[in-house]
């Protein structure tokens, strides 16, 4: 019996040995594959109104691209930076062709669109200008990338005017959003510092009669005084 158990115990061990063998192959093939890192379906669109221009730029992940099979020259899942010269604006007019922006209810047309060679690999950006002062009108974005990647593509959305950042999400559920400014700080304010400086008035007012009041009080004192002594 002895026997039988410490050959069930080297089985025991052979067998555990073979499958932790297996377990380190087979999540070294996984990871090994070419884009199986940063695969999330999320870009990050960034919406910055200036006075001459709107200027646009959105980073993501090439792999999702439906038309990746025609710009992936070596199949690795990413765009290098020969890739991104030989057919960055292909992938540059189809990715801006899906995004439609309005402001003050005018459509826009970029200027200038195209990719930015800084970045390369697994995130690529996507940057366009529009000729137009936004800061002061209702921006309207609408998202057609799903149908360029897949339902399940996210977009998270930041407007920021410099003084104001406001937030949004595209998803399969939502594709469209309006961002409006700020209010102008003069239609709240100037109120305020009227009202301010009239209660100041007041207050400055009731001072000076107050003192007026003590003074005269004082001098009417003072002449009693003279008035007894004589």
């Amino acid at each position: 019996m002895p026997g039988m158990s410490r050959i069930g115990h080297r089985c025991r061990g052979w067998l555990f040995r073979r499958v932790a063998a297996w377990a380190v192959a087979v999540a070294l093939a996984f990871f090994a594959r070419p884009g199986a890192t940063h695969t999330l379906p999320i870009s990050y669109l960034r919406l910055v109104p200036e006075a001459d221009y709107l200027h646009l730029e959105l980073i993501f992940n090439p792999f999702e691209l439906a038309l990746m099979a025609e710009v992936d020259d070596n199949r690795d899942a990413e765009l290098d930076l020969g890739e991104l010269a030989r057919h960055g604006q292909v992938v540059a007019d189809a990715v801006v062709g899906a995004l439609k922006l309005r402001a003050g209810g005018a459509a826009l047309r970029p200027e200038t669109a195209g990719m930015d060679p800084d970045l390369s690999g697994h995130h690529v950006r996507l940057r366009a200008h529009y000729k137009v002062d936004a800061r002061g009108l209702p921006l309207t974005v609408e998202s057609d990338l799903p149908a360029l990647t897949s339902p399940s593509h996210l977009t998270q959305v930041t407007y920021d005017n410099g003084t104001n950042r406001q937030l949004a999400q595209f998803d399969s559920h939502s594709r469209r959003v309006t961002f409006h400014p700020p209010a102008p700080l003069t239609s709240a304010v100037a109120p305020a510092v009227s009202r301010g400086r009239a209660a100041a008035s007041v207050a400055l007012l009731a001072l000076v009669a107050f003192l007026l009041v003590i003074a005269g009080a004082a001098l009417g004192w003072c002449l009693r005084r003279r008035r007894a002594r004589r």
